[in-house]
């Protein structure tokens, strides 16, 4: 990339570094395969770009790009090999309580211990780029109650047994939460070492059922075997996306991440409340306050989609106001202007092509990302010989009108687009 910008004007592009999150959930191949690197000797599981205190993004003469801008939403390529933990995030007002009063207790934003690590709340979407697995909100309870039900018949040990039972007659009542919090409670024997969930996991595994979310629960145990987790996915709907389908995941929402490659884009917020599939901090108490009981579909959601004859664009419109997310397709050696009226991230994740814009020229490949800081100027995006892939982040004008359908639309659990 070059900058050869006259003295006192503003670049129109800006090449990011992004940190690599290494958690233990990641990949030591997807991120690799896709900015076709060599394959990692540990897991990678997230690239940031966004202007969160805790994980800089910089800037080619190594400033942060929170030295330029604070940006309301937060992007991520996101690699998961194993499930992320279940987990759920507040709303602004529960954040900002939440802040204020581990602050108050004294705790340190990196503490192990602390819960809120920001006063925003951490609605997100993601968007697969390759064959993905999530399990988001909770299924229909009659569901769960027969899953609960097989498994209370398979068990040999009698007590566990009548707990299950017990279990599925209160999923066919439709009492998740007390369900749920029987599963999370950290001092019930379905925590112990070898203990009840093992067991059920030990029986199910040499039983012979044909249930997918068995089957994923199973999975999931081996890698958690103690861990009741694995049972609370069994309340939740577990969703296969294919590449280019995507999932909205408002605040209250339970869902966990299971396995594949996506492009991730949330509030900028670090506000996650665990209640299982981890060794980090769970705070049971506070994943009650924060979590919605109540069943819902699958959280899809249907994008907006223009063709032309050289590209496609798609437009994933959330009901939120932090964010929203635009994927263009170009074909092979084709052109397009984006005028940036406002600060955008954009993100390539497929092809070569280059961005140009008056004396800065930047090219661009899979994983690379680009601020383009929204002063007006005309950037022009050409493609490479097999095309180009590339997504651009930004925040949506909304007017007061539209702020309050959005916020209402969440409210109540609605996560299909709808332009406003």
């Amino acid at each position: 990339m070059t900058n050869r910008v006259p003295s006192g004007q503003q670049p129109a592009l800006y090449r990011l570094t992004a940190p690599v999150k290494d958690y233990a959930w990641g990949s030591t191949t997807l991120l690799a395969d896709l900015t076709n690197t060599n394959h990692s000797s540990t897991p990678q599981a997230e690239l940031w770009f966004g202007t969160h205190p805790t994980t800089q993004t910089t800037l080619p003469d190594g400033r942060a790009l929170a030295d330029l801008i604070d940006l309301p939403y937060l992007v991520k390529l996101l690699a998961a090999e194993q499930p992320l933990s279940i987990q759920a995030h507040p709303t602004i007002v529960q954040a900002e309580a939440g802040f204020a009063a581990e602050n108050a207790a004294g705790l340190a934003i990196d503490d192990p211990q602390r819960t809120y690590r920001d006063p925003n709340h951490k609605p997100e979407m993601l968007v697969a780029l390759t064959d993905f697995t999530a399990l988001a909100g909770f299924r229909d309870p009659t569901a769960s109650a027969k899953t609960f039900g097989t498994l209370a018949q398979l068990v040999e040990l009698p007590e566990l047994g009548v707990v299950l039972a017990n279990m599925a007659t209160q999923l066919a009542e439709g009492k998740i939460k007390e369900v749920f919090g029987q599963l999370v409670d950290t001092e019930s024997p379905f925590w112990q070492p070898d203990g009840w969930t093992k067991t059920i996991f030990h029986t199910v595994e040499h039983a012979n059922i044909d249930d997918d979310t068995l089957a994923n629960a199973l999975a999931v145990s081996k890698i958690h075997p103690d861990d009741p987790g694995a049972l609370v996915t069994l309340l939740m709907n577990l969703i296969h996306l294919c590449p280019g389908e995507s999932i909205f995941i408002p605040d209250g929402t339970i869902h966990a991440y299971v396995s594949g490659l996506g492009v991730e884009i949330m509030a900028t917020s670090d506000n996650v409340i665990r209640g299982g599939l981890t060794i980090k901090h769970i705070d049971v108490k506070e994943l009650d306050k924060v979590v919605r009981y109540q069943p819902d579909p699958p959280p899809l959601l249907d994008p907006r989609v223009d063709h032309s004859a050289t590209m496609t664009v798609t437009h994933f419109e959330p009901p939120v106001d932090d964010f929203a997310l635009t994927r263009y397709d170009l074909g092979a050696d084709q052109r397009m202007s984006v005028v940036p009226d406002r600060p955008r991230i954009a993100i390539c994740t497929g092809g070569t092509g280059q961005l140009v814009s008056q004396d800065d020229t930047a090219e661009v490949t899979p994983g690379t990302g680009i601020y383009l800081p929204g002063n007006g100027q005309s950037v022009e995006v050409t493609a490479g010989p097999t095309g180009l892939t590339m997504f651009i982040a930004f925040q949506p004008q909304t007017s007061a009108k539209d702020s309050t359908k959005r916020q209402t639309a969440v409210a109540n659990g609605k996560s299909s687009a709808t332009a406003v």
